[in-house]
């Protein structure tokens, strides 16, 4: 096999059927177009290449099958067409000359919104890069920017408008001294909020010991007096600190020895789900459509389209594609 041809076997391939107009991406905005892109490079027979950074507009049927999967997707609000919105950013590295394109678009999933270019080896063949925005929990590096990959999502509501609630759990580790600490999941903010701030209605525990096999050992209760939601310092703003919903400060500080676990009831949920969808349908258009329903041309359709499509990650990006997998999210509507 070609070097090619490894790389394309060893690559996630996601076949997605054709979009028939652009049903799903009712409107796509370009915010940035540079071209001759790189410096202005050519790249063997393909020639310069050009990069288009922008949005999707996008909406869900929650009755189709497909999305009716998504948590939550029927407490999402419904715009006046029964469907449900998001937004979406997208980043698209394409050869001037499309003529002279490959055919094969790669649809990179970003790691924490990290934007992805291809490599200029894939360049040099014709092929097409897009990046786009699967990740909406507003936090780290998926905090909508001018050069990341983000997609804002509903906030799940019940039916008689009050808040969706239910238990959570985050951790604070290798912390220690007097200032207080944000709740983190996998190395990043954690995007949920309490409903109440009172102590009394959660549980901080620590742990002396886990086993990779998840035995707990040394567990302690931390009693609701000693802690609080709240900024604080050892200067000029000491326990009880600031009420802040995102931060836990402790009468007696934190232990760097100590793993602390805090359970509680959170509010308003993300639909997270939908950024799977959302994924999917940017693909399945940028790969298929020839416009948007307002009339503004797929840049990629001057070639007559992409004809395949690869879906590539690893690490959080890789478990991404395995879910997509799973849940069935390679079948557009």
């Amino acid at each position: 096999m070609t070097k090619r041809g490894i790389f394309m076997a060893a690559a996630s391939v996601l076949a997605l059927a054709a979009a028939p107009a652009g049903a799903e991406v009712r409107r796509i905005i370009i915010d940035q177009k540079v071209s001759p892109a790189f410096d202005g490079a050519a790249f063997g027979p393909a020639g310069q290449y050009e990069t288009i950074s922008g949005r999707v507009y996008g909406e869900l049927d929650p009755r189709d099958r497909r999305n009716a999967i998504i948590q939550d997707i029927d407490l999402a609000p419904p715009n006046e067409r029964g469907k449900v919105g998001y937004t979406a950013t997208f980043h698209i590295v394409k050869p001037v000359d499309m003529s002279k394109a490959s055919g094969l678009m790669w649809h990179d999933v970003p790691n924490r919104g990290g934007r992805i270019t291809i490599v200029p080896a894939e360049r040099a063949l014709g092929d097409v890069g897009l990046s786009s925005g699967w990740q909406g929990d507003n936090s780290g590096n998926t905090v909508p920017g001018p050069a990341n990959e983000w997609v804002t999502v509903p906030v799940a509501k019940n039916h008689d408008g009050s808040p969706v609630t239910g238990k959570v759990f985050a951790r604070i580790i290798n912390r220690s001294g007097p200032e207080s600490q944000r709740l983190m999941v996998q190395a990043n903010p954690f995007p949920y909020r309490p409903l109440s701030l009172d102590t009394r209605k959660a549980r901080l525990v620590t742990h002396a010991y886990e086993s990779v096999d998840g035995a707990i050992t040394g567990v302690t209760e931390i009693p609701p007096g000693d802690w609080a939601w709240a900024r604080c310092n050892d200067t000029d703003n000491r326990f009880p600190g600031t009420p802040d919903p995102t931060q836990i400060c402790l009468r007696h500080g934190f232990d760097a020895k100590l793993l602390y676990q805090l359970v509680f009831t959170a509010r308003d949920p993300y639909v997270l789900g939908i950024g799977f969808a959302a994924f999917r349908d940017v693909g399945a258009f940028f790969k298929s459509a020839k416009a948007d329903d307002a009339g503004t041309p797929n840049p990629l359709a001057a070639a007559g389209g992409m004809r395949w499509a690869i879906s590539r990650g690893s690490s959080q990006s890789g478990n991404f594609l395995r879910g997509f997998l799973h849940l069935g999210f390679n079948e557009d509507e």
